[in-house]
């Protein structure tokens, strides 16, 4: 007797082990290739590019710690967020050039990893002190052409050990403390020409440093310039010399002429305590019969004897 014959079971086909690895990548791009910033260019999830759209704000909450470069040049941008590194823990390099910025919050930088900041071609007037001190990691910091810079102070650069470049130039700087550029030990590269410089007793000690560091000036001395405060003449840094300041050695600043008048005043104010404290003296002893006026009487008559 012939048994029948068995139809082979349909077995599905297993599931592609590689397939199941790819998985969680295509997960991962996915929300990248649907949420890059409307007319942005984002070739990878490591880049933003949004040059020239005219942007007055900058994103935040997109691409949280991934994107490593952002390109913000040619916009209207006027101010940097707080919170706006908080989005981007990985950001090392930012060109925020020709776009509307006027000043930085203390504490913008505090939680970067920034290594390239570009802040050219903006509208800062001043730099505070520690503007930039929580930027630890800065290498090259570019805030040429800001015709209406005219302050930086001597602290705003504070804590940056790591920087290589700072370009200052073509701005409206008059005077910069040469604490500013001596607290700066890996600085390479220094810009500083375009500026408005005046040859006086404030700038004395940035002359005497730039001439022992001439080699951080990419441009040299000549393209340097300062007016004289008489003549009001330019010339250049190769024409100024150690003589040229000489009479700066015995001239008193503001601070000297200000030291001068507080220490006047204490003096005065002291001696004038003194004497009123001296004559409530008197008048106590006078009330307790320790001094009378007739014993001054006896000592006049005795001298006059």
């Amino acid at each position: 007797m012939r048994l029948p014959s068995q139809q082979p079971r349909f077995q599905s086909p297993r599931p592609f082990p590689h397939a199941l690895c790819l998985l969680p990548l295509v997960l991962f791009l996915l929300p990248l290739a649907s949420t890059c910033i409307k007319d942005c260019i984002c070739k990878d999830g490591h880049t933003i590019d949004c040059r020239d759209l005219g942007l007055s704000d900058l994103p935040t909450g997109i691409f949280p710690l991934i994107v490593r470069k952002i390109l913000m040049s040619n916009n209207q941008i006027q101010e940097i967020p707080v919170d706006f590194f908080m989005y981007y823990g990985d950001l090392v390099y930012l060109d925020l050039s020709n776009n509307s910025l006027t000043t930085i919050s203390k504490g913008t930088f505090s939680t970067t990893k920034l290594i390239y900041l570009d802040l050219r071609y903006n509208n800062f007037s001043q730099l505070d002190s520690g503007t930039f001190s929580s930027a630890h990691r800065l290498v090259m910091l570019r805030l040429g052409n800001n015709p209406n810079l005219e302050k930086v102070d001597k602290e705003a650069f504070q804590s940056l050990s790591d920087l290589q470049v700072l370009e200052l130039n073509d701005n409206a700087l008059e005077i910069l403390s040469v604490t500013t550029l001596s607290s700066l030990p890996s600085l390479r590269t220094v810009r500083l020409e375009g500026n408005p410089w005046l040859c006086n007793c404030t700038f004395a000690n940035l002359f005497l440093w730039l001439k022992d560091n001439a080699e951080v000036l990419p441009t040299g001395f000549d393209a340097i310039q300062c007016s004289l405060p008489r003549e009001r003449g330019k010339i250049s840094l190769n024409e100024l010399s150690d003589n040229s300041f000489n009479e700066c050695q015995h001239s008193l600043t503001l601070n000297d002429y200000l030291i001068i008048f507080f220490s006047g005043v204490c003096v005065s104010i002291t001696a004038i305590t003194t004497s009123f404290i001296l004559a409530n003296i008197v008048q106590c002893f006078r009330r307790l019969g320790l001094f009378k006026e007739g014993d001054d009487d006896d000592d006049d008559e005795e001298e006059e004897k």
